[in-house]
């Protein structure tokens, strides 16, 4: 480049020399390979992002209450909760879904249909009051107090002429095997005329002489529903796994009230124990 102010001409020279100029394109090429799969990451990370919110709710849909902790509630209900004790006894309580589709003055009335999913630890909320789900589920509530039981397709039901402390306690090859198959609605088994009730003989499934064909009996002076304590019901869903449930009761905080009959119903209240 000459110097005009010197005088002095001094010989021009490239801005790199032509080693310089392919070390310099080099790095320019791995810089542009490292953006290049600086942005593939980047997109592949934004493309990770958007998917996982997805894959976690479905791997979060199972209520998990810890072991002893406090309960969980149930989604998609007007109340009920679940909670776990440490002997991995679940408990849902309070069970109820207002559905709108019944007087509950009505001793005789179902609040609709309410579905549960032992898997999920759940309710599974139905299409409408009378549609099952679109998605899976166990075993479904209906009839008076919601106490009758039917099951999805693809789940098996069966009971056992044990109370649920040494039904639990089983294996499930072992409670399976000696279970019997129920193959119609299981819920009323007998209806009881005495009054008052003499516990625990009218808590009873298995009275003398008296062939088991549903879990709950029928006192007809005031229109109750009451639970046995010697039935346990044996569920089996569609990934091979055994339940035991035990149903204690289909009123609100267990107690029975109204008058002249009870009508603080369809609070479920059940137990139940993966064998």
């Amino acid at each position: 480049m000459n110097n005009y102010l010197s005088g002095v001409v001094r010989p021009s020279t490239p801005l790199l020399s032509g080693s310089k100029f392919s070390k310099k394109i080099t790095m320019f090429g791995l810089m542009a390979l490292v953006a290049a799969s600086s942005v593939l990451t980047s997109c592949k990370k934004e493309s990770s992002d958007v998917a996982a919110p997805e894959l976690k709710l479905k791997s979060a849909k199972a209520l998990s209450p810890g072991a002893g902790g406090s309960p969980v509630s149930l989604t998609s209900v007007t109340s009920g909760t679940v909670e776990l004790n440490l002997s991995g006894v679940y408990t849902v309580k309070n069970y109820y879904v207002a559905q709108s589709v019944y007087n509950p003055s009505n001793p005789h009335a179902a609040n609709g249909f309410y579905y549960f999913d032992f898997g999920l630890n759940d309710n599974i909320p139905g299409t409408s009051s009378t549609t099952p789900p679109s998605v899976d589920w166990d075993i479904s509530f209906s009839g008076t107090g919601n106490a009758d039981i039917n099951k999805n397709s693809g789940v098996s039901i069966k009971f056992l002429n044990e109370d649920f402390a040494t039904a639990s306690a089983r294996s499930a090859s072992s409670a399976w095997t000696a279970g019997t198959a129920v193959t119609t609605t299981f819920g009323h088994n007998r209806t009881i005329w005495t009054s008052p009730l003499s516990a625990p003989a009218d808590y009873y499934a298995a009275a003398s002489g008296h062939t088991i064909k549903g879990y709950w009996n029928y006192y007809f002076a005031n229109h109750q529903v009451i639970a046995t304590t010697d039935v346990t019901i044996l569920v089996r869903d569609t990934d091979g796994d055994t339940y035991a449930v035990h149903i204690k009761s289909v009123y609100n905080n267990d107690t029975p009230t109204g008058t002249p009959y009870p009508n603080n119903f369809s609070y479920l209240t059940f137990e139940y124990k993966l064998l």
